[in-house]
């Protein structure tokens, strides 16, 4: 199977999300403003009933009720905004079990809001495009939910892979089936109209050295974040241990990572509670 086939034959592949693709584009072009949010977010009823639920919640206290998309965009900012879209949208996709790579339910989720959280921190002067780090942290690992629902039943193979031959769970994966879940993951993405700045990063998250100049900074914040979110005890799973590290992968001071973690492991207690993640 090529990662091609995949993609083309699992016909439980969740559907292509409509407003984020569009969204990660829209922030990238210099002359955005609030109207362009509220008008792309309005023609998704789930991500609206979504932003304003997350926006009266605790995470936000607001002192009044907001009641639409005009004043939650106006009390919390387009980044805000940005981030909860994100967050509701990738919540459809990660918030399920994986039961093949023994991932619970929510685990996904969680891991993936503590890279994202991470990534915002380490990475936001990497880039102009505003909330890409957060976006890169919340989807860098979709590819599991695609190998999970186009064969799973082979997973088995991976962790036999992982527990002889001790190597790490993308060298496996690769080994098993010819691709890592970075490539999966990076292939659904584009496939569903994300930009390449979205899918390369992911793409080389595991070999962010080898990543194109453009992309290399993000996909070497990637590797870090990952080992990060592992560090605060969100990496779930059999795989929880297979994580290599890549030497030189991002250049960040050791003073500054350790905040950044610090710092997440908290946004993720309050986010948690916000958005119940796994409680459904």
């Amino acid at each position: 199977m090529t990662v091609e086939d995949l993609i083309k034959n699992t016909e439980t592949l969740p559907p292509a999300p409509e407003v984020l693709p569009k969204l990660v584009k829209i922030m990238n072009d210099p002359d955005t403003d609030s109207s362009d949010i509220v008008q792309l977010i309005a023609t998704d009823s789930a991500i609206t009933a979504g932003v304003l639920k997350l926006s009266n919640s605790g995470a936000y206290s607001p002192a009044t009720p907001v009641t639409d998309l005009n004043e939650a965009v106006a009390l919390l900012g387009i980044k805000e905004i940005y981030r909860i879209v994100n967050l509701v949208s990738s919540g459809e996709y990660l918030d399920g079990a994986l039961p093949s790579m023994d991932i619970g339910k929510g685990s996904l989720w969680q891991h993936s809001l503590a890279v994202a959280l991470i990534m915002d921190q380490i990475a936001k002067n990497v880039t102009s495009m505003e909330g890409l780090p957060y976006t890169l942290g919340l989807l860098h690992d979709i590819g599991k939910l695609g190998l999970h629902l186009g064969c799973g039943e082979q997973y088995t193979n991976v962790f036999q892979k992982v527990e002889t031959e001790r190597i790490s769970i993308d060298q496996a994966e690769a080994r098993t089936f010819g691709f890592d879940h970075a490539t999966a993951g990076s292939k659904i993405l584009e496939s569903w109209g994300f930009p390449e700045e979205v899918y390369l990063p992911i793409y080389y998250q595991y070999r962010p050295i080898e990543a194109p100049e453009a992309h290399r900074q993000l996909a070497g914040a990637l590797h870090v974040a990952n080992w990060g979110a592992a560090v605060i005890g969100c990496n779930d799973g059999r795989d929880s241990w297979a994580l290599d590290m890549v030497e030189g992968a991002f250049q960040i001071e050791q003073s500054e990572l350790e905040m950044a973690i610090l710092n997440a492991r908290e946004a993720l207690e309050k986010a948690k509670k916000a958005l119940a993640v796994g409680a459904n």
